[in-house]
């Protein structure tokens, strides 16, 4: 096979044009053209550019008796000016929006907070369903407290990936969460005192009382801490 049919051959497998190669080798097309049909003879240096570009040896390209290679001998180099057909015809990578990420992390805290306070309000029904004030009906509060404890650990789980919104999440989480899962250990303890100090017996409205107002006093004393830590936290970002 002589020079001008292999480098044709070359040429057509790699994509490219008379055209395309001629502006690689910054050369004519018409002596590409003339390589091709055999009228002329590319010289040394435009032999060793064209190794190059598709990746055989010289000698496979200048002797007739070298027929296709094994194995790529030269590694193809691609010119970025002048990329191959198959490459140009390729999108560019497109940048991502500039809100997109901040979208993304939003989603994501917004998804973990709703499911955590659910399972944080799905803990106190389940508690609170068959619950008998100074009774002795103790596992459901049990089994509703341990779901609110996965739905804490749901949300902390997901805070690392929050960003810098992080901290102003988490207060704002606890101050809602406090309200639902201050309940199940204030009606354990106040359980417990009405079972075994006696002023207690036969007084469940005093009891009522004094849980009511030492679950609002303690809720809204925790809660007013944690939105003023929040408000502190923003004003520095």
């Amino acid at each position: 096979m002589k020079i001008g049919e292999k480098l044709q051959q070359l040429r057509k497998k790699s994509g490219l044009t008379q055209e395309q190669l001629a502006a690689r080798l910054t050369v004519s097309r018409q002596a590409v053209s003339k390589w091709e049909l055999d009228d002329a003879v590319p010289d040394t240096e435009n032999v060793v550019q064209l190794s190059r570009i598709f990746g055989v040896s010289c000698d496979y390209l200048l002797r007739e008796e070298v027929e296709e290679p094994d194995a790529v001998l030269v590694p193809a180099v691609q010119d970025p000016q002048y990329p191959a057909p198959s490459q140009a015809m390729q999108d560019p990578p497109q940048p991502a929006p500039p809100g997109e990420a901040h979208l993304d992390e939003e989603g994501w805290t917004h998804n973990a907070f709703v499911l955590s306070m659910g399972l944080c309000a799905l803990g106190l029904a389940v508690g609170l369903m068959s619950y008998r004030f100074g009774g002795h009906t103790v596992r459901p509060l049990a089994v509703g407290f341990m779901i609110q404890l996965l739905g804490v650990a749901l949300f902390e789980l997901a805070t690392p990936r929050m960003g810098d919104c992080r901290r102003t999440e988490r207060l704002s989480f606890y101050s809602i969460v406090c309200w639902l899962v201050f309940p199940i250990p204030k009606i354990l303890a106040f359980n417990w005192i009405f079972e075994h100090w006696g002023w207690w017996r036969g007084r469940p409205l005093r009891a009522l009382t004094c849980y009511f107002a030492a679950y609002l006093l303690s809720s809204a004393a925790v809660t007013a801490v944690l939105l003023f830590m929040r408000r502190r936290v923003r004003g520095k970002t």
